[in-house]
């Protein structure tokens, strides 16, 4: 049989939450659909029996969430202990079992698949801690409920120190280590964890800055036109809180943004103010002479639907007028552009 990661995957998930002891079926538990759904695909692809699986869906409420899945047999239960729904996989064939740890065992033994094993392993038993006020709090956890030679035959794999801790039965990773396992993806098959986890990546190798500094900073750099993700780039921040701390910065009406074909752009709002200024001469000037949207916008490097909504503007706003089928400059229009009685542009 050729091995896939994908397997080795589901090797390190049935560790974390299957049951090794039953000899009659191959099972699964998690609060994650999506993860149930990975196992079943890659477990089927080795099944060559007849039986269908079964998933077995346990609710905090008593509701049916699902009742129809091509190929399970869904059944639904109430159970109040639990904080949020989870699922149990089931697929009885006692045969299939002898062969499902069989290939277990195959790959317990083998070296390569530990990235693959560990992740599993992660997504099924693993935690992010992380509190952006208190470094202290980034850390990963694997639960177990007592020490287990082989997830710890895997952190020395990956050189992370052995930190139990028994009281709260799980392993504690921190630190310099937490790279080590971001090099491999450790919490990529679990969308939830693997959201927390990269956002307290990011923060980690952000630079940190006292109350209000940072807005400060950012607003210093914005005397010329910055897209979002060069001043994060430029800070060493996150792309989410750059844009969070300039949202903030317009809310307080000392900058803003303009969006272009090639992004949005943030400046002071003076500059921007300045923009939209000559931006109004360039359009006036070009819709006269070429009468169309589309002309226009490729003479002033606009889109023709910018350039349209544009026009609508001025003509709102009295500075141009449709007479006689083509577009026409108002008196109050000429002024602001800085036409003489010739027609021509002053200096």
């Amino acid at each position: 049989m050729n091995m896939t990661k994908e397997i080795a995957e589901c090797v390190g998930l049935w560790l974390a939450e299957g049951d090794s002891k039953t000899k009659s079926e191959v099972t699964f538990t998690n609060n994650c659909i999506e993860l149930i759904l990975f196992f079943h695909e890659h477990i089927h692809q080795l099944y060559s029996g007849k039986n269908k699986p079964r998933i077995y869906i346990y609710s905090p409420a008593p509701r049916t969430l699902i009742t129809n899945l091509n190929g399970f047999v869904i059944r639904n239960y109430s159970d109040v202990r639990a904080k949020r729904t989870y699922y149990i996989y089931r697929l009885a064939d006692v045969q299939f079992v002898k062969e499902w740890k069989r290939i277990v065992s195959d790959v317990k033994d083998n070296e390569k698949f530990y990235p693959e094993v560990l992740r599993g392993i992660f997504a099924g038993e693993g935690n992010v801690k992380h509190d952006l006020k208190n470094k202290n709090s980034r850390n990963l956890r694997v639960a177990s409920g007592k020490r287990d030679p082989f997830i710890e035959k895997l952190l020395e794999f990956f050189n992370v120190p052995i930190k139990y801790t028994s009281d709260n039965h799980m392993y504690l990773i921190t630190g310099r280590h937490l790279e080590k396992l971001n090099d491999i993806n450790i919490a990529v098959l679990h969308p939830e964890k693997e959201s927390k986890f990269r956002k307290m990546i990011d923060s980690v190798k952000e630079k940190h800055y006292s109350p209000g500094e940072f807005k400060k900073l950012l607003f210093g750099q914005l005397d010329s036109f910055q897209k979002t993700k060069d001043l994060a780039k430029f800070f060493n921040k996150s792309v989410i809180y750059t844009l969070e701390t300039l949202t903030e910065l317009k809310r307080e009406n000392v900058v803003s943004n303009i969006k272009r074909k090639d992004g949005s752009f943030w400046a002071k709002k003076h500059l921007i103010k300045e923009h939209f200024n000559s931006e109004r001469v360039r359009i006036l000037h070009n819709i006269k002479k070429y009468q169309t949207f589309s002309k226009t916008g490729k003479a002033v490097n606009l889109s023709r639907r910018t350039v349209a909504r544009r026009v609508r503007e001025y003509q709102k706003d009295g500075l141009i007028a449709f007479k006689n089928a083509c577009w026409e400059m108002t008196e109050k229009g000429k002024v602001i552009v800085g036409v003489d009685e010739a027609g021509s542009f002053g200096n």
